[in-house]
């Protein structure tokens, strides 16, 4: 199955499969019964289709995705995995409820919403997490001459809020509501990580929300061509803002990180999840899990923040799959 959404004039459901994000043959998704595949996996001697949700091809999800489902294809029998553009968080958590998807990636923030069925989410889903993969980093980015220097600046400015869909734009819905602003108080722009670079770069956007691991290659494209700066978070602000909601911590972008920004910048940050259906199998859970955790270098060959997933393997805000488990308690994770 294969929908395109064209909104913003971007198809955001463009297949991929490699790790740098080349997009491939649509068809493939829609083999074998639906891309959703929570049965078996694959060792029966059939053909096992996986399908990765990921997020913008401006973001980290789009070369992660890609670069797993490389790592799938190379390491398991009878797997063929591919790895999908979407509108990312939100949007995700849907795609795997109703089967769209076999996983995906997730703000922890927004898995959560969507177990408790709050916020976007009329009803529950009932979702299981694979494992907790990175932080993202909230990175609020703006230019010098923007006169922006904190949220409440951005009050009558034209701000890109992140892609219909996205985590990026639940996120940027609860900073703005912390500092009692709401899309009443600014002209609300809902793009894409690339729309947001070339917006702000072509002066049509004040400032954009992104919430993704860095280096974040559209924020770099950016900062190549404009004079950036972060929207910042003052640690008093950021000590209640982390107190007040469980899945924000204190994150920081590195000095030097992006193009004329010479000092580190302190952010909220979330961390991402893999997410699957309650009810995929153990053994596929186990397998998948097993095959991209024994292969990490490699992703990380994509991007670094596959570094991390080590660390944060067991942090989901929902409870770890069976199969996930199984694999961890073995591995010692």
């Amino acid at each position: 199955m294969v929908r395109g959404n064209s909104e913003n004039g971007i198809d955001r459901r463009s297949f991929l499969k490699s790790s740098a994000g080349v997009a491939a043959a649509a068809a493939i998704a829609g083999c074998s019964g639906g891309p959703g595949g929570s049965g078996g996996d694959g060792e029966d001697g059939g053909q096992q289709f996986v399908t990765i949700g990921t997020g913008g091809t401006g973001g980290v999800y789009f070369p992660l995705g890609g670069g797993m489902a490389d790592i799938l294809n190379n390491n398991m029998e009878n797997v063929e995995a591919t790895a999908e553009s979407t509108g990312a968080s939100v949007e995700n958590c849907r795609l795997v409820a109703n089967g769209e998807m076999t996983m995906a990636l997730a703000l922890g923030n927004a898995v959560l919403l969507a177990v408790n069925g709050e916020g976007d989410f009329d009803e529950a889903l009932d979702l299981k997490a694979a494992f907790g993969a990175y932080q993202n980093s909230t990175q609020v980015i703006t230019t010098k001459d923007s006169g922006i220097e904190t949220i409440p600046d951005m009050e009558g400015k034209t701000i890109s809020v992140g892609a219909p869909g996205s985590g990026t734009e639940v996120i940027a819905k609860e900073l703005l509501n912390w500092y009692d602003l709401t899309y009443d108080d600014i002209d609300a722009q809902r793009l894409s990580f690339s729309e947001t670079a070339t917006a702000i770069q072509d002066g049509q956007v004040d400032a954009g929300f992104w919430s993704v691991a860095y280096p974040a290659s559209s924020i770099q494209n950016l900062a190549s061509q404009r004079d950036i700066a972060f929207v910042q978070f003052p640690d008093e602000d950021l000590d209640q803002i982390t107190s007040e909601y469980d899945y924000y911590s204190k994150g920081t972008i590195p000095a030097g990180t992006y193009d004329g920004v010479d000092e580190d910048v302190n952010v909220p940050g979330v961390t991402n999840t893999m997410i699957v259906q309650s009810d995929m199998s153990e053994d596929l859970a186990y397998n998948l899990t097993k095959t991209i955790f024994e292969h990490l270098d490699k992703l990380a060959e994509v991007h670094p923040a596959a570094n991390q997933f080590e660390g944060t393997a067991r942090a989901a805000p929902i409870e770890l799959h069976p199969g996930s488990k199984k694999y961890f308690d073995e591995a010692g994770l």
